[in-house]
Parts: structure tokens; sequence; C-alpha cells
């Protein structure tokens, strides 16, 4: 072999060492970022995750619940959002309620039918935002009283045999999200999403009926596109999270549920002391566990102060590394029930600001629903 062969045969050798260790250390980085707690996770949800741990080096999604559907004193109202009519986009994040699905009605406690939040979902995916999906079956209390009582007339059998009929009609809402190339989409279930879990329902049982709900729709039904949020309502210490914590196979996500009681904190000061401990103790805890934290629901009833967003709430998340937060819905039916300010609001021009913050996410791609 002449030398300038050689010469090129040595370059071509070294360059596929360079690029074979390049691979390797690709892959190396992909490892040592954040993954799903499910094994079986598809490629559609590996690419999420890492979509999700990308956006969170760059800022806090801002989400609202249920934006898409209604608002502030109005319904169905295609391709309308208040957070898009204050701040010129579409909320990151939409949070719906799956609840009433267990009982195979078509709409949610909401009024919402099921099959428009299916359509929802679909223009989160290509506004390439994120969905959550918040299930707590309407006959919770009577589960978790079934479930506590020593003499119940139910075995544990028989009573996982009925709440399990609920799981197969959240199942068939899940396997039912796919986009036009028939993959499915990728969202984040938050389970038993019912503020005072902590007050009815002891640890073990929450524990134990998390762990058999996550491996029944993952074994029996193969849902493998899904990450699961653990949120707990007012916690300030890691011992708050941990007490109820189903473990980190069962969960990917830990969120602080938070909101400002205006009538016993007009100023808001206890809320921002109360979410500074909150968010504190759940970014450690999720650091710790390799889970992504986040700020589940938030806000203030009637937005009653004008730079809440601003003032109040900017000063302590900007501090912390959370994938998204939640703001509370703005109820159709309910004239002082919102969250988020609507035009001409006296906290509208407070909220612009704050979702045009370099550390705010927002969905750029502004397709409406067909």
């Amino acid at each position: 072999m002449s030398s300038s062969k050689k010469t090129a045969f040595y370059l071509l050798l070294l360059c596929a060492v360079f690029f074979q260790a390049c691979n390797e250390h690709r892959c190396e980085v992909k490892e040592a970022r954040w993954n799903a707690s499910d094994k079986n996770a598809l490629d559609e949800l590996v690419d999420f995750c890492q979509d999700l741990a990308l956006r969170l080096d760059s800022g806090i999604m801002l989400g609202h619940k249920e934006s898409l559907a209604y608002g502030s004193m109005w319904y169905n109202q295609p391709g309308r959002s208040d957070v898009k009519s204050v701040s010129g986009h579409y909320p990151a994040v939409v949070d719906w309620t799956l609840t009433g699905i267990e009982s195979g009605a078509n709409i949610n406690v909401d009024s919402v039918p099921f099959v428009r939040i299916k359509q929802y979902v679909t223009q989160m995916y290509h506004n390439e935002g994120v969905t959550v999906l918040s299930w707590a079956p309407a006959w919770q209390q009577t589960w978790v009283g079934m479930a506590d009582e020593a003499d119940s007339i139910l075995t544990e059998e028989e009573f996982f045999a009925h709440y399990a009929k609920g799981l197969d009609c959240l199942a068939a809402f899940l396997l039912a999200l796919k986009n036009d190339s028939e993959q499915y989409i990728p969202v984040v279930v938050q389970l038993f999403d019912w503020p005072n879990i902590q007050e009815v329902c002891p640890a073990g049982i929450y524990i134990d009926l998390w762990r058999k709900s996550v491996d029944y729709l993952r074994d029996k039904k193969n849902i493998h596109h899904v990450l699961y949020a653990y949120s707990m309502n007012g916690v300030e210490t890691g011992a708050d999270l941990s007490r109820y914590y189903p473990g980190n196979a069962y969960v990917d996500i830990v969120g602080l549920r938070l909101y400002q009681d205006f009538e016993t904190d007009g100023s808001g000061s206890l809320y921002g002391q109360r979410l500074e401990k909150g968010l504190s103790a759940v970014c450690h805890f999720a650091q710790k566990n390799k889970k992504l934290p986040a700020l589940s629901e938030t806000g203030l009833k009637g937005v009653k102060i004008s730079n809440f967003f601003s003032g109040i709430l900017d000063p302590v998340i900007s501090k912390y590394k959370i994938s998204y937060m939640v703001f509370g819905a703005n109820m159709w039916n309910e004239e002082e029930s919102y969250y988020v300010p609507i035009p001409g609001h006296p906290a509208s021009e407070d909220f612009f600001n704050f979702a045009h913050n370099s550390h705010i996410i927002m969905c750029k791609n502004q397709r409406g629903n067909k």
C-alpha cells in the first residue's frame, strides 16, 4: 500500500473511531438525562422525555386547565383561549380532567365531551405543546372508604375488579390518542387528582392502588406512551412528599398543588412563603429521585392582585428549575371563577409581561383546532 493510501486509510479509521466515540458520548448523555419510569417506553415517549428535558433547561412552560375548550363566560369557540387572548400565544401546557370517564359518560365533570378532548390533545401535539390528563374517579371517596374498612364485604380482588372497570375506560381513551401516522401521542397522566387526598386516604392504600393502577395500564392494557405525575397539595418538606410517594418505578413527574387564598392572605405573603417551601421541597425531591419537578396547579381566584404574576408568583418560581406550571381554569359558567385575566382586566398587562418573560415558555405555533 502506498504512503498516500496508508494516510487516507488511517484518516478514515481515525474518523470512524472519532464518530463512534461521539455517538457513544451522545448515548451516554441521553442515558444520563431524564428518562421515563416505564422500561418499555415507546420511542415516541422517549423522544418526549428528551424534549421535556431540553425545555427544562430553557424555562418554565406556562399551562392552563382546559384552556382550549372554554374560558371566562364562553364555551366551545374553536381557536379561542383566554391565555391567547391576553398574551398572543396558546399555553404550552393544557391540563384536562378525565373524571367521569370511568362511568362511561360522554362528557367530563366540566361538561367537555371526551371526543373533543381527544381533538384538543391532537391540537396541542401539532402546536408542540404538552397535554396533562388529570383523573380521579368520581366515586373516589367511596372506594377509599371501601378499601379502608376492615370489615368490607368486598375482598381485595373483588374491589380491584370493580375499580379496574374504570381503568378500562381510561385505557380506551389513552389508546385512542394517535397522530396522522398512527403513532401514539405522548401525554402526562396525573392520577388521583383529588386535592385533599392526604386527609381522607391512608398512605398505604394510596400507594398500593397507584402501583396497581400503573401496572394494570402498562402490563394489562399495553400502554407505554404515558408519563405519570404525582402531585400533592400544599407540601412543604421532602417528608410530606415521601409519605404518599408510590416509588421511582411508578412516577415521572413530582408536582406541587398550591393556590393563594385571598380571604386569609390578602397580600399574598403567606402564599409566597408556602410556594417557596413547596417548590424547594419538590425540586430537591425530584432531583434526588431523577424526576421532573412541576407546579401542577396554582393561581389566585379572580386575580384580585393586579401584579400577582410579576410581584408574587414570578419572584419565587424564577428561582427554581421546574418543568411547567398550570393555572386554574377560567370557568365558562361562573363569572368570578378564573385564574388567568381576560383583556381589560386590571392584571392583564401584568400577565402579558409575565408570559413574555425569557424564562416562560409558550406555544409559538398558533394552529387552531379545526
